[in-house]
């Protein structure tokens, strides 16, 4: 018993770890699921949210490129690969917004997302992946907050 207290212990704290901070006057817009997966954050200009798709991890590989097809085909935008291994893309999306998505390196999808496309939104763009790289850096996995059951 003590073991699974142990390990259930470890994960929230690990994960709270790992949670990260937004820039200032960002708010949580909660979704409609209850552990926080659809959850987004907003100031309201600026949207960020997450996407986790499906993937088979029989097959998957590191952002290689068959993942990199299939993740633009769901946003609708190319991606492209940077030398670290991260996948970004950015473009319209149907609904005439202006989006930029970052992929991790557990192939979580990051999104921003505005109907603008100013100078914030390409300081908030350039926040998004040097977060994930900087959280990377410091052995941390970046994730959005989670909510937790009450």
């Amino acid at each position: 018993m003590k073991y699974i207290f142990s390990f259930l212990f470890l994960f929230c704290v690990t994960t709270a770890l790992g949670q990260t901070s937004f820039p200032a006057g960002f708010k949580l817009i909660k979704g409609d699921n209850p552990m926080g997966d659809h959850d987004r954050y907003s100031n309201g200009k600026y949207v960020f949210q997450s996407h986790l798709y499906w993937r088979s991890y029989d097959d998957y590989t590191w952002n290689d490129e068959k993942y990199k097809q299939y993740v633009a085909e769901g946003l609708g935008y190319p991606f492209y690969q940077t030398k670290d291994s991260l996948l970004w893309g950015t473009g319209k999306t149907t609904d005439g917004l202006y989006s930029y998505s970052v992929v991790d390196y557990n192939g979580e999808v990051y999104e921003l997302f505005s109907q603008y496309n100013d100078a914030d939104f390409s300081k908030y763009s350039k926040w998004l992946i040097s977060s994930i790289r900087e959280y990377r850096k410091q052995g941390k996995v970046f994730i959005f907050p989670r909510r937790f059951l009450k």
